[in-house]
């Protein structure tokens, strides 16, 4: 059957959109897999930008498809769109597709944002900026995160948008206010301290260690005790006083996070401890990483994990057997799941190791990935291939709350930015970052106790 150019064109250019889609969701999950080591998301960026350009090259009737997939597409086409209209510097569309998303669906909203953090034109700075300011509740958090993500100096438009915005959008915009770190943020952001609302505590808390406020680290001491949200914030950026209130609340079966901020801390005399959380299922694998922050073992195991059983994709048969005990398999005894590579979760692994390498680690001094702390050492872990996404993304966070260098980087970036970033913060350590002592404790550029 005959196809007419235009028809062949639009059925070309709807593959590259969904492609595009696909490739931007994978890159999204390839974020949380271990075993995908943070430059190899770099080939799927290629393959993702050759579709996006091939929109480009495609024009007025690739705008279209573009235009209608936008508007009722999944959140990937979404990203894919609007990264074609900033290309065709059609802000119009932008503005026109921006209006009418939904402000709970955080899905397109990132995407939406992740988009302009990568492709904004610059002359749409000026605008943006004004609507920025407006506080507009589907525009305001998009914005916030892409200028934040620029460290573009709009410090007044995000304060402007703080008062007028709502409460759902009040965590991007602090977060931004902490990557833009102007000191004219710093009174505004405690009075978020005691927000009802507990994401917006926890942005203005690492909002505000990035910018070197004490009084930060001292209200996420008094809330401790009663919330776990404070934990990984003192981790990031707290003295020893942490560590003795953290090391209590972990005797005392402490959450998640507080055994991560715990090898954040980097003490060695937390190492006891967190081994002898391993044996409890709830908090092995969190007290892994933290091992692997403050020791780099490098302990691993090869183990089978079975697959999370969710309810509604199950047969009635199935449920019923389930509810014998009997859970589903592939037909033959074996249950679903996959055999992954992962850091040792067995305490024995951990003990044998400490055993033979306690010696080499002194009490009281910092340490990560098993040297003494020091810029040097973050930027290593950030460069190092093999570190996983989220303490990739403490290390950056590491930099400005302790020793007050942000070189504008983001772990979401795409990699081959990374690695141009990377190179300039290498240089800075060994010339900037050569004035901060190993193993001490720092908070803001200077010692802390």
């Amino acid at each position: 059957m005959a196809t007419s150019p235009r028809t062949f064109h639009i059925e070309l250019f709807e593959e590259y959109l969904q492609e595009a889609s696909f490739l931007y969701e994978q890159r999204l999950k390839l974020f949380d897999n271990a075993e995908i080591y943070w430059k190899r998301i770099g080939e799927y960026e290629e393959r993702l930008e050759a579709h996006i350009d091939g929109l480009v090259v495609g024009d007025k009737l690739a705008l279209e498809v573009c235009s209608r997939h936008a508007a009722k597409g999944d959140f990937g086409e979404l990203f894919a769109a609007v990264s074609v209209f900033c290309r065709q510097d059609r802000r119009d569309v932008v503005l026109s597709i921006f209006d009418q998303l939904d402000p709970a669906d955080a899905e397109k909203a990132s995407a939406a944002a992740d988009a302009l953090k990568y492709e904004l034109p610059d002359a749409w700075f000026p605008d943006f900026l004004t609507l920025l300011a407006s506080g507009d509740p589907k525009l305001a958090p998009i914005l916030a995160r892409a200028f934040g993500y620029r460290r573009l100096p709009c410090s007044p438009q995000l304060l402007s948008a703080m008062k007028r915005c709502a409460t759902s959008a009040l965590p991007e915009i602090v977060w931004a206010l902490g990557r833009i770190a102007h000191n004219s943020a710093n009174g505004p952001l405690l009075d978020y301290l005691t927000s009802e609302d507990e994401p917006i505590r926890s942005a203005a808390a690492v909002a505000l260690a990035r910018i070197g406020e004490p009084r930060a680290i001292d209200s996420c001491l008094d809330q401790a005790r009663s919330n776990t949200w404070p934990m990984v914030t003192l981790g990031l950026a707290s003295g020893r006083s942490a560590l003795r209130l953290l090391t209590e609340l972990a005797e005392k079966k402490g959450s998640a996070d507080c055994l991560i901020a715990l090898g954040l801390l980097g003490d060695p005399v937390s190492i006891p401890l967190l081994i002898s959380r391993l044996a409890e299922p709830a908090t092995a694998a969190p007290v892994a990483t933290a091992l692997q922050c403050l020791t780099g073992a490098g302990i691993h195991e090869t183990v089978f994990v079975p697959d999370e059983i969710d309810d509604d994709e199950l047969f009635e048969s199935e449920r019923e057997q389930l509810k014998q005990g009997k859970k589903p398999d592939r037909g033959d005894g074996r249950p679903f799941g996959s055999t992954v590579t992962r850091l040792s979760q067995n305490p024995e692994d951990w003990k044998r190791w400490w055993q033979t390498n306690a010696a080499r680690f002194t009490p009281g001094v910092r340490y990560r990935n098993g040297e003494p702390f020091s810029p040097a050492r973050l930027v290593e872990a950030l460069t190092d291939e093999s570190t996983p996404y989220q303490l990739r993304q403490y290390c950056s966070e590491e930099l400005a709350t302790r020793y007050q260098y942000d070189f504008g980087f983001e772990t979401d970036m795409p990699v081959s930015c990374q690695i141009n970033k990377l190179a300039e913060a290498v240089a800075w350590s060994k010339t900037g970052g050569a004035q901060f002592q190993e193993g001490e404790w720092y908070f803001g550029g200077h010692r802390c106790a």
